[in-house]
């Protein structure tokens, strides 16, 4: 890996293969290190310790601050800032900290930011993560594999979000809640509490029904019915989330999504988000 553009031979004009290719309007610190197949285009800026992998292309004027660490076959795209300081009063600009992780295969569209941690821990994405233009991912965060934030959807600080997870146009998340596995939220919608896994927000900080639709399309058909029989211990039964937790890992505990449910119910230090009250459910 090195920082050295690649040159062209004037007998042929065919680039170097071993160099990675960096416009000559675009700014590269010498701390960086990218993989020899990089491209970094037009105007871009790449501050500080970074570290680009392979099959990685900065469009155009993408801003990329270390600490950060890029996988593999990652597209940035046009004004996208990822790894800046945090939105945070308290944090200094002088700290470097533990900056910023992404895994391999993410697309991050225009305008995308993503802001580095404050504590030990780096703002971690997983891989094959899909951000479309103004989402945005605070310090601290967590994201798993395969998640969807579609524009201007927007997590807080500390916020961590399994594998699956749909943020639909303006959807919004509050500091340090979980958004479980295969869940969503609608557009403009906003939790600030825990969203339980395979659940769908489409009132207003309310749980609306299972996000049966992406369990279909995930490959758990099988999984729904018993999911409708937990979803009715936590919402419709009255009981408090760890007495349902209780009832589902006694009633339903052979089925593993149900388990898993079980277990994030248990785990929900902030409470979980409460139900719509409708009794209206997708049919499985």
């Amino acid at each position: 890996m090195n920082t050295t553009p690649k040159t062209l031979d004037p007998s042929t004009q065919t680039p170097d293969p071993t160099l990675p290719t960096i416009h000559p309007t675009a700014f590269v610190d010498p701390l960086a290190n990218l993989a020899d197949d990089v491209v970094v285009g037009p105007y871009c800026i790449i501050e500080g310790r970074v570290t680009l992998g392979p099959g990685c292309k900065l469009v155009a004027h993408a801003c990329l601050k270390g600490p950060l660490t890029m996988g593999a076959d990652n597209t940035v795209y046009p004004f996208a800032c990822l790894g800046y300081d945090p939105q945070d009063r308290k944090f200094s600009p002088d700290t470097e900290g533990a900056g910023t992780v992404i895994g391999d295969r993410n697309v991050f569209r225009e305008s995308v930011t993503i802001h580095r941690a404050t504590a030990t821990h780096p703002t971690t994405l997983g891989h094959d993560n899909y951000l479309m233009a103004n989402a945005h991912v605070a310090h601290d965060c967590t994201i798993g594999n395969d998640c969807m934030f579609a524009n201007s959807a927007v997590i807080a600080g500390h916020v961590e979000v399994g594998d699956k997870v749909i943020l639909a146009g303006g959807a919004g998340v509050q500091q340090f809640c979980r958004v479980g596995r295969l869940s969503m939220l609608s557009g403009n919608e906003g939790i600030t509490k825990d969203l339980p896994p395979f659940c769908i927000v489409h009132h207003t900080k309310r749980v609306g029904s299972l996000n049966v639709i992406g369990l279909r399309r995930n490959g758990y058909r099988d999984n729904i019915k018993p999911l409708q029989q937990a979803f009715d211990f936590i919402y419709k039964t009255g009981l408090t989330t760890p007495k349902a937790a209780e009832q589902i890992e006694q009633h339903l505990s052979d089925d593993p999504l149900c388990a898993e449910l079980a277990e994030f119910l248990r785990t929900a230090d902030r409470g979980i988000t409460q139900y719509a009250g409708s009794d209206t459910m997708y049919s499985a």
